[in-house]
């Protein structure tokens, strides 16, 4: 069957009486794989645009928040792997503040 990675998910909306749980069947490794892959190049692609530097650094937070919103679609293997409880196997792979800003903005939902 393969590697798979099982998680939960907790929502805070508000009070701590409001908050969402969502338990995952998991994520196959084959799913974290292909988030890395598109992760690498979504970071890629904003190192050319100037929004990251060449060290990974965020230079513009606004405009790489901005790519993220405006290509969902394009992150759509991330998206399922974040959501699916893989968030740290993706981190381990792909580190630095960049990475951790795009998963956390589509961790948001």
């Amino acid at each position: 069957m393969g590697d798979v990675v099982h998680g939960s998910q907790y929502k805070q909306t508000g009070a701590s009486s409001n908050m969402t749980v969502n338990n995952s069947a998991g994520v196959s490794r084959a799913d974290v794989d292909a988030a890395v892959v598109e992760l690498r190049a979504f970071i890629d692609r904003l190192t050319r645009t100037g929004a990251v530097g060449p060290n990974g650094q965020v230079n513009d937070p606004a405009a790489v928040v901005a790519e993220v919103e405006s290509n969902k679609s394009r992150l759509a293997a991330l998206g399922k792997a974040v959501l699916g409880g893989a968030k740290d196997a993706v981190l381990t792979v792909v580190q630095g503040g960049v990475a951790a800003l795009v998963v956390a903005l589509l961790g948001r939902g």
